[in-house]
């Protein structure tokens, strides 16, 4: 087989084109390393690197040897009952000890590790595909509940505000009158649907978003596994709704449950509802399904109808790439080439994906341009009017600030976003010092694992899908909003809100990622397949299910990460503070995340402590909370350039001997200072 670089270019090997300009650039962006310190920043281009190598390596090997078959004998009944008994040790575990320890964290992940193995390793007469779903299902309802009705209050900032305001108010008005002048009144659904939930089971409002909105969030993986099921087998499709169910952003949003997790429903539906049009004959009413989900991803959620309103753009992109560029050439124009889902990994028997019916021809593309222009107009229309504040409209002020943020703050490795650590904190001993080195690689583990699988799953769909328009859709996609969460940020440009990205992209990178892996089981040998598998397998679920952002509740770093749920004393205490503290101009002062709750909850304004400004006698502000968190776990304070910093403060140094103690429950007091 002829590999030199000036065939692949005039073969249209756009796959291969692709791969070694990724070397170059992971190879470029190498020495990034020695400028920042940032996880991302350091791991990122060598998984880049590996990915587009292993890649280029694997299409110059002759795929016609032998492979022997790899997959285990067994039973998936008893597979299932052992997971059932893994995850009845998890809500005893949890239940237990009243919350999510680092023992249940472990054992979540090795539940999930369990079921991922069964789907990569079982044979297919013990695969049962309803039987795995349903411990996917049973997995992500016991790691997110376990979370939930072991902690008191709400779990993140905003869900205290979305429940105590927003959706109180409108439950006790009747209609969406108190949400008017804010940009909530023309995206009301997430607090429709938790207020008609309340009310039709006779429940609070907090009880009506664990059950209806939370339940659905985990039962929208299965959106995964109807899109990924476009692009490859059964067993693989399976594979990408687990990973997807483990990752951290999924567990995020399924216990910070806020708007931005209506979206990501929402956005998994359009996912599927573009992929079975590029896929499939459809109907009219495939169309309306299509253009309702748009419509109701607009009225909920604003970053999550702009990721909306991206992917439908790619797929519109893949539809000219397809039908202009030479490049993009047909599957079966490649040696080896066919569906990826065609045939099974370990016997080459025939395992086509779902087709739905009569499926499209490899040269079909379906026009999207029209549900993007209706994506773009009615969602553009409902931002013109949107109210922001002070008569500020929603659009022009994201305009603005963009703008803003373009000519003041931009610059290349400005990498220290708001609200994040700049510092370590504990209490500075050689084990703290070594969990914060650790901490941020443990939480990007998991990310790079499934960026690596997506890497060559994109670059294996460009090069062989039934469907060129699809395909390239979903790569596309992915390659944006990686740039939006990763690159624009590199660039010190975060107003589009980064972090909100990286669940959408891993629902997309989940379906990828599954390609991937199982290209890579075809073209190398069974045994090393088997073995990184393994490795991956047991890294994957154990990393996202310890990560930052899926310990919200119960960090799993705890002196290293700030913890984003309070004990009952603490809610207490703000509850408290809130009814018998004087309404005046000045704020309550406090550690973050605490002071958003404070906010949020509508018991008082809080404001963070500005660390420069304490002296012996305290901060210098007339109110400040102290609470017992602030001295052993990860509280966050400011200091004078704005900049957010993780350190552990004494008792003294909030709530001085000289200030006046006015509320004290053991766990957290209001102090004043002299003469206030």
């Amino acid at each position: 087989m002829n590999t030199h670089p000036t065939t692949w270019l005039r073969t249209g090997r756009l796959d291969a084109v692709i791969a070694a300009l990724g070397l170059v650039v992971a190879l470029g962006l190498l020495p990034l390393a020695f400028l920042s310190s940032e996880a991302y920043v350091r791991s990122v281009p060598v998984v880049l690197g590996l990915g587009c190598l292993l890649y280029l390596v694997s299409i110059r090997r002759d795929v016609s040897a032998d492979r022997a078959r790899w997959t285990v004998g067994g039973s998936g009944v008893a597979a299932a009952e052992l997971t059932g008994i893994g995850l009845v040790a998890i809500t005893v575990a949890a239940a237990l000890a009243g919350t999510r320890t680092l023992r249940v964290i472990l054992l979540a992940g090795a539940v999930g590790a369990f079921i991922l193995l069964q789907i990569v390793f079982l044979s297919d007469d013990a695969l049962d595909e309803r039987l795995v779903l349903v411990q996917i299902l049973a997995h992500a309802f016991v790691v997110r509940f376990t979370g939930l009705f072991t902690t008191a209050g709400f779990i993140g900032v905003d869900s205290w505000e979305h429940v105590t305001q927003f959706a109180a108010s409108v439950q006790e008005a009747g209609s969406l009158a108190p949400l008017a002048g804010g940009k909530y009144y023309f995206a009301p659904l997430h607090h429709l649907a938790n207020v008609v939930g309340s009310e039709l089971l006779g429940v609070s409002l907090r009880t009506s978003l664990y059950l209806v909105l939370g339940s659905v969030l985990v039962l929208s993986v299965l959106l995964v596994y109807g899109t990924a099921r476009y692009f490859v087998d059964v067993r693989w499709a399976l594979f990408a709704t687990g990973a997807f169910a483990m990752t951290d952003q999924a567990v995020r949003w399924g216990m910070h449950i806020i708007p931005t997790s209506l979206g990501l429903v929402l956005f998994l539906g359009i996912v599927f509802a573009v992929t079975r049009l590029l896929h499939a004959e459809t109907t009219r009413a495939d169309w309306a399904v299509l253009l309702g989900l748009i419509v109701a991803i607009t009225l909920t959620h604003q970053v999550s109808a702009f990721v909306s309103l991206v992917f439908v753009g790619s797929a519109v992109l893949a539809q000219v790439l397809v039908n202009r560029v030479d490049w993009i050439t047909p599957a079966d124009q490649y040696a080896g080439g066919g569906d990826l889902g065609s045939t099974s990994l370990e016997t080459g028997e025939s395992a086509d994906p779902v087709t739905d019916g009569a499926s499209r021809s490899l040269a079909d593309t379906v026009p999207l341009h029209g549900a993007f222009a209706f994506h773009l107009v009615f969602t553009g229309a409902i931002w013109a009017i949107t109210p922001w504040s002070a008569g500020e409209r929603f659009l022009p002020r994201m305009i603005g600030l963009v703008w803003y943020t373009l000519q003041t703050s931009a610059g290349f490795l400005n990498l220290v976003p708001s609200g994040s650590s700049a510092s370590g904190g504990g209490g500075g001993g050689g084990s703290s010092a070594l969990a914060a080195q650790v901490a941020p690689y443990v939480d990007a583990l998991g990310f790079l694992v499934l960026l690596f699988a997506a890497i060559l799953g994109s670059l294996a769909l460009v090069r062989r899908h039934r469907s060129p328009q699809a395909s390239h859709t979903i790569v596309i996609a992915i390659g944006v909003m990686l740039f939006f969460s990763l690159g624009l940020p590199l660039f010190g440009i975060r107003t589009f809100l980064p972090g909100r990205w990286y669940a959408f992209a891993y629902a997309l990178m989940a379906v990828v990622g599954a390609a991937g892996l199982r290209y890579m089981g075809t073209q190398f040998s069974t045994r090393a397949v088997a073995a990184l598998l393994v490795v991956l397998m047991l890294a994957f679920p154990f990393a996202m299910i310890a990560g930052k952002k899926a310990t919200l509740d119960d960090p799993t770093f705890d002196e290293q990460w700030p913890k984003y749920s309070y004990t009952e004393s603490e809610i207490a205490a703000m509850g408290t503070i809130g009814e018998t503290t004087p309404g005046t101009e000045d704020a309550i002062y406090t550690d973050h995340p605490y002071q958003t709750a404070f906010k949020s909850s509508g018991a008082f304004f809080g404001l963070p402590i500005n660390l420069t400004s304490i002296s012996e006698a305290g901060p210098p502000h007339d109110r400040t909370v102290y609470r017992t968190y602030q001295s052993t776990g990860a509280p966050q304070f400011t200091t004078e350039d704005g900049v957010v910093v993780t350190r552990q403060m004494s008792r003294e140094q909030i709530c001085p001997e000289a200030s006046s103690r006015v509320y004290d429950n053991q766990e957290a007091e209001l102090c004043t200072r002299p003469g206030a």
